[in-house]
């Protein structure tokens, strides 16, 4: 990926160098540079109108002014989440803007960890933006502007509308956007620049005829200021220049192109089928020896290319003209494009290039090359996780090729699978075309092994209940030697029984994967089963251990070729449940930024509801409802797009949850109904496993008769479900029963109960971290902490708890407010016997005052001066002082004591 950090830029620019007068008078440079809180600049014009030489000159005028910048030229490759990433981080760590990754933090989440604390002054460009359409990578930028610190810009140059959500970041004035208008020439402009710049001797009317021509559209002045300047006869030349858009730049290419030397002309026209040039590629492909030289003539001569690294040694051509080269040599040689990709295949292969090697083979439409190479490496790719590369390259091969191939074939079932194609995938494997046994019987074994694990792992990707017994019945007739669907197979089975609770078998499992994927160095198989492993742990309540192991599998997905660590995005999505959990959540978040885009793509159903359930509830902590809401929608589409219907259920199950913290009964009951919707559970969904440790339609259910004034019944019922869970070792759901169980008790007026259960609760949690449980309940529980945190921090706490773990409980909770005004009343305690009311301060009379005359918290804010969250902290502590169980006893209490007087 080309890259100029530091706004190293081509000495050669290919566009025309616009004046200074010019710029202030486009106001580009200056616009850009006084945009204020301006996060995103969108350059948008057709190619060749001077976005690109703009966004050059800003760089260079950051680069003199001692900013720190870099550049990045997108192709269509960057389309691959992984490939972007890569240059991405490679983009801003060589620039300074964030420090490189060391061996314990190279992953996506450390990199976007390291991004978020950046304190640099920093500014990324990112030109051709028109040829990212990839939804996760469009989506990681989303995410990345949203979170990305206050003193970093990022500058696009597109010919299409960026799909970044620019609405949302034009009402918040974030976005800057410089249109054609304001790029191009005006007649003044091109006269100086022909003239003036390009030292041009034209007359008035040759200079109007040309900008007539070309509508001041700056690449083609400048492409015909090159052809002029060495033509004998500029009016005649100017006479026949006419034409839309498309045919002054062919006319004018042909120009230049032909007066090249015809070696140069060769070599442009030949090596124009690769997307970057490089001295040795250009030998091997061309068959030449001096690629080295003419590489620097013709940058040099200024012929539209532009170097690709800082140290010069990797280039490409200006994209309006590499492609005008590529037409150019298909109609004068049809054959050549093939033979120079397949060469372009065979210097990759040598240089251990697996995937440019394949991916040159397929342009050269050489299938049988492709096929080979394929054949060769696609085991090794599909170890490494490159599901979405293989489906796209495996899906383009003609059926009669890939059906004479079975092991091709085996590749491509799993690459549809791991990508949520398991339709397709199931079509695959159902149809007995596909699977004539080969002859030899060690690859006949292999593929029957490989049939044995797809077709169980594909029916549980689908949630068909099926997928379990069969999983359990295949496993035992794969022979352990054929390792990778033996240990895949051997992993989804530990991660169903680890779901349902049937942990040692799950664990025995794990190790018997754990080996087979040693055996072929299967990075990605490997952190799955160090993902299954920690979410053990976490069920059993052991958090920091989870995160320990969430963390090394984070750190153990390594790309081929790059020797970089990129993450797996089931195991990111684990990280950040458990961060949020610990109350981590700008790092949680920052973990699903590098996670979700490409979750939606790879990950497993249970996967795709943590990580959106996780992402909702920090935004809902953050006050942002309708974003909270809103990715719960996310979710239900999903659902319905992947013909997953429990994605939607889970999403209705937490709207039902978010319901409750508004003090929306109804609705909850509503979406609760609708999560239970037969359209979207099977027949027994008991059969199935459970996509949530906790979340469950059940304990939806009791939440929904806890808050719906039935608090005394659910007391028992509570007890009873939380024995239930300790039994199943299931901890984390235990947990939010004994904090649902603290709330029953303490709206059931039983005080002193509630404080002891949430006083026995916070002290088992409290080495192992966990706060964010306690805010999620919403106020009663998070009130019953606060008093904890007042009551109890000066004592002695266990041995062993996390550091700041008081203050870090009381800021998960503090936000949580009621917005219910009666439920203040729920943080009443039974006044102590022959208790004085003395302890009222001056300021809590005054509220009880304005509070006996029937004023709302609003209208007592306002009377006071403070906060509504201020005037429900006096409410808790009057009730408390008061043994009042709500306001109106509050009131009574307070005339029968004769402290309104």
């Amino acid at each position: 990926m080309p890259s100029t950090p530091n706004a190293v830029l081509p000495a050669k620019l290919s566009a025309p160098t616009l004046s200074r007068a010019q710029l202030e008078r486009l106001e580009v440079a200056d616009r850009i540079g006084s945009a204020g809180p301006v996060r995103l600049i969108v350059l948008r014009a057709p190619a060749g109108f001077g976005k690109t030489t703009a966004m050059l000159q800003h760089a260079a005028r950051c680069a003199a002014a001692g900013m720190t910048t870099a550049w990045l030229n997108l192709d269509e490759s960057d389309n691959d989440l992984t490939r972007f990433l890569l240059h991405f981080e490679a983009a801003i760590t060589s620039a300074g803007a964030i420090a490189a990754a060391d061996a314990h933090d190279a992953s996506v989440f450390g990199m976007l960890a390291r991004v978020g604390g950046s304190r640099r002054e920093f500014t990324l460009f990112l030109d051709d933006f028109e040829v990212i359409q990839s939804s996760t990578v469009l989506d990681l930028l989303r995410q990345v502007l949203d979170n990305m610190p206050p003193q970093w810009r990022i500058v696009i140059g597109s010919r299409t509308v960026p799909s970044l959500g620019l609405g949302r970041l034009r009402a918040h004035g974030r976005v800057l956007e410089i249109g054609l208008e304001q790029l191009r020439f005006t007649r003044a402009e091109a006269h100086d620049f022909l003239c003036t710049q390009r030292g041009l001797v034209l007359s008035d009317a040759l200079v109007d005829r040309l900008y007539q021509a070309t509508e001041g559209w700056i690449t083609a002045l400048w492409l015909a200021s090159v052809a002029l300047q060495d033509h004998d006869d500029p009016e005649a030349f100017l006479q026949a220049f006419s034409g839309n858009h498309a045919a002054i730049t062919e006319y004018l290419a042909e120009d230049v192109l032909a007066r090249q030397a015809e070696p140069v002309r060769d070599f442009l026209l030949r090596t124009s089928v690769l997307s970057y040039l490089s001295a040795p590629l250009c030998d091997a492909v061309l068959e030449r020896d001096d690629s080295h030289a003419m590489l620097a003539q013709l940058e040099r001569s200024n012929l539209f290319l532009m170097p690709a690294d800082a140290q010069r040694e990797t280039f490409r051509f200006h994209a309006l003209f590499a492609e005008f080269l590529r037409t150019q040599l298909a109609q004068r040689d049809p054959e050549a494009a093939s033979a120079l990709h397949l060469r372009a295949a065979r210097y990759f292969e040598a240089q251990g290039r697996a995937v440019p090697a394949i991916a040159h083979a397929l342009r050269a439409r050489d299938h049988a090359v492709a096929v080979q190479l394929l054949k060769v490496h696609g085991p090794m790719l599909l170890h490494k996780a490159r599901f979405r590369l293989l489906s796209r390259w495996l899906g383009g091969l003609p059926a009669t090729e890939l059906q004479a191939q079975p092991g091709l074939l085996v590749v491509y079932a799993w690459a549809l699978a791991f990508t949520h194609r398991h339709h397709e995938a199931l079509a695959l494997l159902q149809d007995p075309r596909n699977w004539t046994p080969p002859a030899d019987k060690e690859e006949a074994e292999s593929l029957q092994a490989h049939l044995l694990a797809l077709r169980p792992m594909v029916l549980t990707m689908m949630d068909n209940s099926e997928g379990v017994p069969l999983a359990i019945h295949n496993h035992a007739l794969i022979d352990p030697r054929h390792d990778f669907p033996y240990g895949a197979l051997t992993n989804t089975l530990a991660m169903l029984f680890a779901a349902l609770n049937r942990v040692d078998e799950a664990r025995v499992l794990l190790e018997q994967a754990r080996r087979a994927h040693h055996r072929i160095d299967s990075t990605f198989s490997l952190v799955v089963s160090e993902c299954i492993e920690g979410t053990i742990r976490w069920r059993q309540g052991h958090l920091q251990d989870a995160l320990a192991r969430f963390r090394i599998a984070m750190n153990n997905m390594t790309l081929e070729a790059s020797g970089r660590v990129d993450g797996n995005p089931n195991a990111a999505v684990y990280l950040a449940a458990a961060l949020y959990e610990a109350g981590q959540l700008e790092e949680a978040e920052r973990a699903l930024v590098s996670s979700l885009p490409l979750l939606r793509e790879v990950g497993q159903l249970a996967h795709i509801v943590v990580g959106y359930i996780t992402l909702s509830r920090i935004a809902w902590h953050r006050g942002e409802a309708e974003r909270a809401f809103g990715i719960l929608g996310e979710l239900e589409y999903l659902g319905h797009q992947d013909q997953a219907p429990r994605l939607a259920s889970s999403a209705e199950l937490e709207r039902s949850r978010l319901s409750l913290l508004r003090g929306d009964v109804k609705g909850a009951t509503h979406y609760l109904g609708r999560a239970q919707d037969p359209k979207l559970l099977p027949p027994h969904p008991e059969d199935l496993v459970p996509l949530h440790d906790v979340e469950s339609p059940a304990l939806a259910g009791q939440r929904l008769r806890l808050r719906s004034g039935k608090a005394v019944d659910a007391i028992g019922e509570l007890a009873k479900a939380i024995t239930s869970a300790r039994d199943e070792a299931n901890h984390r759901l235990a947990l939010v029963l004994e904090l649902l169980h603290a709330e029953a008790l303490q709206r059931a007026g039983q005080s002193v109960e509630a404080r002891a259960a949430i006083s026995r609760t916070l002290e088992a949690v409290a080495v192992e971290g966990i706060v964010q449980p306690f805010a999620d309940e919403g106020p009663v529980v998070a009130g019953l902490a606060q008093w904890w945190c007042r009551t109890f921090a000066s004592k002695k706490l266990p041995a062993g708890v996390a550091a700041n773990f008081v203050e870090r409980l009381e800021r998960a909770c503090a936000g949580v407010t009621a917005d219910d005004e009666e439920d203040d009343s729920v943080f009443a305690a039974p006044a102590a016997e022959g208790a004085s009311f003395d302890a009222l301060t001056f300021r809590e009379i005054h509220v009880l005052k304005l509070l006996s005359r029937g004023q709302a918290n609003s209208a007592i804010a306002e009377a006071l001066f403070v906060s509504e969250n201020t005037v429900r902290t006096h409410l808790r502590n009057i009730f408390s002082k008061l043994g009042a169980h709500n306001r109106t006893e509050a009131a009574s209490i307070a005339r029968k004591h004769k402290l309104l007087e």
